[in-house]
């Protein structure tokens, strides 16, 4: 098999899974889910005219005689005639009649009687000001954060949809990977097998457990049939190239796998692998760290999308502050960096075995192979806990 594109090899990986299942749960238990279908408000907000000031409600011209004091979570007891005043606070109800909020700093009250110049702003936020009744809110396939929790637990809604959560199994490959102490000659600490389950958990997904395995081909075949039945999304770090212990493709072979993709055009992370055993995704990535995670935004990030109904989302564009050389062969380029005052920069530390770079970028541009030019808007991938809510929002 051929290297494919990028832009193929992630269109395959987002084929291979359906949309997962649906539940329906509390709003207060959705952050961090995957929304199913459209979130629509089911009150005006606000739902009555509200004072958006502490001050006096006044009608009319002044001065204003006062004529009661309407609390908040209760209505004004009467309406305001011309040249009445109530005393009222921020989110206050407006009662009849009432056409301004004066702010208590600009008016000046004498016995009864509150007199000031009514100010530009009336301080008044009408009904329905943020939205309406039926307005979407949120979007199938948003990510709920803190703020959109918020945003619809005050529209009053009580459930939502959501995806069922993928589950993966990581299985961590490899004689030389340790995972405390002073790595000796030949060794090294395991920087996978620690990180990859935040990853999982900021894509959407749940880590059913992750496994040590040996350099055997026994040991990793076994390891993996008892990973299909167990979880949605298998994921094998190391031993995806070519190197006499190299030995996830011919394992896969043994188990009857159907191979998707078997090495990328892209710079860094080329010899990643995806196959499926029974339907489920394998997901093999480099050992280099940095080249793994490249693999993980190339072929996990579009399975998860597809599972979550989000593979129709159009990538979002960055500005290159920086123009990037052409290269001589068909490859892309992941660029990892930060986007700056001046647009998207290049960070340093960034060859496929390191991680330092991108553990302070916040995503990498898409550098096709004829390079690009400062200034020019490029594909972006940001890092999966920067995931975006629908831009129709």
């Amino acid at each position: 098999m051929s290297d494919l594109s990028w832009q193929q090899a992630r269109t395959l990986a987002g084929s291979v899974v359906g949309s997962g299942a649906l539940e329906q749960i509390a709003l207060a238990d959705a952050q961090g889910r995957t929304l199913a279908e459209s979130v629509a408000a089911r009150v005006d907000l606000p739902g009555f005219a509200t004072a958006a000031m502490d001050g006096w409600v006044t009608a009319g011209p002044g001065p204003w005689q006062v004529t009661g004091t309407i609390d908040t979570g209760t209505p004004a007891l009467g309406a305001l005639r011309s040249g009445e005043a109530m005393r009222i606070a921020t989110g206050g109800a407006i009662p009849d009649g009432g056409d301004a909020v004066i702010p208590w700093e600009i008016a000046t009250l004498d016995g009864s009687v509150v007199t000031a110049r009514i100010p530009d702003k009336v301080h008044i936020r009408p009904q329905g000001e943020e939205c309406r009744v039926g307005d979407v809110l949120a979007d199938g396939g948003d990510v709920v954060n803190p703020a959109m929790l918020g945003s619809l637990a005050a529209a009053a809604v009580d459930e939502v949809l959501v995806y069922r959560p993928p589950s993966f199994v990581v299985l961590v490959v490899g004689d030389e990977v340790i995972d405390s102490g002073i790595p000796t000659t030949g060794q090294v600490r395991d920087a996978l097998g620690v990180q990859l389950p935040g990853w999982i958990d900021a894509y959407g997904g749940r880590l059913v457990r992750t496994t040590r395995v040996a350099d055997d081909a026994d040991a990793l075949s076994a390891s993996l049939r008892a990973a299909v039945e167990q979880a949605d999304v298998v994921i094998a770090t190391g031993g995806t190239a070519r190197g006499h212990r190299d030995y996830l493709r011919s394992t896969l072979e043994g188990l009857g796998a159907d191979l998707v993709v078997d090495g990328v055009a892209v710079r860094p992370g080329h010899p990643m692998t995806l196959a499926t055993v029974q339907g489920t995704p394998i997901v093999g990535l480099p050992g280099n760290p940095l080249s793994a995670l490249v693999a993980m935004v190339t072929l996990v990030e579009p399975i998860v999308d597809a599972w979550h109904g989000r593979s129709d989302r159009v990538m979002p564009r960055v500005q290159m502050a920086e123009s990037i050389a052409p290269l001589h062969k068909p490859l892309t380029r992941l660029m990892v960096g930060r986007r700056e005052l001046g647009g998207f920069r290049q960070v340093q530390h960034v060859s496929s075995a390191m991680l330092r770079g991108i553990s302070r970028a916040d995503g990498w541009a898409v550098v096709p192979p004829e390079g690009a030019e400062q200034g020019q808007n490029l594909e972006w991938i940001p890092v999966p806990w920067m995931r975006r809510v629908s831009d129709d929002s």
